[in-house]
């Protein structure tokens, strides 16, 4: 492992638990557990939470089971679909790890993926190790960009002091569960879960925030898929609470991280997240009834908000980002025609 001591052998290991929710991915589970399972010892658990999975993937995972009976599983079903909110709240209650890692069922991951992060735990024990990844299209395998995270000096023990990794999360986006090892505790202590879906944006930067140790290792262990259609999601009361999401985080900018860059680009981004749903809405075909609930939600939510489209703008200049407040300026007119 390139920069990191091989100190697997021979030494009492960190546990941790690696957190897997399944819901309808009997297609995809084999290539993500081919590449997990023989890199596992008695040491690590995998937990999976089968939410109500219409098909098959149920029966893939007892497969594998039976398969490599040294691994340390488990397999928790619902009675109920929760979806990956609540799923992954399961599964953390679920662990007694020192260390979590939440993987999406259908995503792949680099074999010895395991191995690598846990000769860090091992040596270094940081609150969080980082790592590299890259989005790949379903069937072509076609990779749309490789994520190299801005964070330097790498393979070593940083110390956190000026809220650096909470900057990483918001301004350069870097706020996945899933290209990240955290604590356990540091995760039960800051999450919350009452949000029903953008729990990432909602929940990692603050997590981050808490970290007082990190580690990045700048390899690519996560392939996160994509579908080419993805752009065209279907409209749903789910996809409003990005909305939420961004409020929320930027309230904690402001007042616990006391940074206004950050909260003026989270209410930067709720507002235009508010926008291009609103745009989105019109073009889509769902039936009046729905339309509305959804649109009512969006404004409900967007009232929330700690300042205003003008006031935002401001913010925006005082803090430097003159671009984000120009496309503010513009799509904010456009806006007010589309929620009419």
């Amino acid at each position: 492992m390139d920069g990191v001591k091989n100190n697997y052998a021979g030494t009492d290991m960190v546990d941790l638990s690696i957190l897997i929710p399944v819901f309808n991915v009997e297609s995809y589970l084999s290539g993500l557990l081919d590449a997990l399972f023989p890199d596992l010892t008695a040491l690590t658990e995998v937990i999976f939470y089968d939410d109500c999975s219409p098909d098959n993937s149920l029966s893939v995972i007892r497969k594998y089971q039976q398969s490599y009976p040294h691994v340390n599983i488990r397999v928790l079903c619902g009675k109920k679909n929760l979806g990956i909110t609540q799923v992954r709240q399961c599964l953390l209650q679920a662990s007694h790890a020192e260390y979590v890692w939440f993987i999406d069922s259908d995503d792949l991951i680099e074999p010895q993926a395991v191995r690598q992060i846990r000769n860090i735990l091992g040596e270094y024990r940081p609150d969080v190790v980082l790592f590299d990844y890259d989005v790949f299209f379903d069937g072509s395998g076609k990779v749309k960009y490789h994520e190299h995270l801005s964070v330097t000096p790498v393979n070593t023990l940083l110390h956190q002091n000026s809220g650096e990794l909470y900057r990483l999360a918001i301004m350069d986006g870097k706020h996945y569960f899933w290209n990240k090892v955290f604590r356990r505790t540091l995760v039960t202590d800051s999450c919350d879960f009452t949000i029903p879906a953008y729990e990432d944006i909602a929940n990692t930067p603050i997590i981050l925030n808490q970290c007082q140790t990190y580690f990045y290792y700048p390899q690519t262990l996560v392939h996160y898929r994509i579908w080419p259609d993805s752009i065209v999601q279907k409209m749903s009361l789910k996809q409003v609470y990005g909305i939420r999401a961004y409020l929320k985080q930027a309230e904690y900018a402001d007042k616990v991280v006391d940074d206004k860059k950050c909260c003026a680009y989270l209410l930067y981004k709720a507002h235009l997240y508010y926008f291009r749903l609103c745009r989105k809405l019109r073009k889509m075909n769902l039936p009046e009834m729905e339309k509305a609930d959804i649109l009512l939600l969006a404004k409900e939510l967007y009232a929330q908000k700690q300042l205003s489209t003008c006031a935002t703008v401001s913010l925006l200049v005082r803090t430097g980002m003159w671009d984000k407040a120009a496309k503010l300026i513009v799509k904010s007119g456009l806006a007010r025609f589309s929620c009419r």
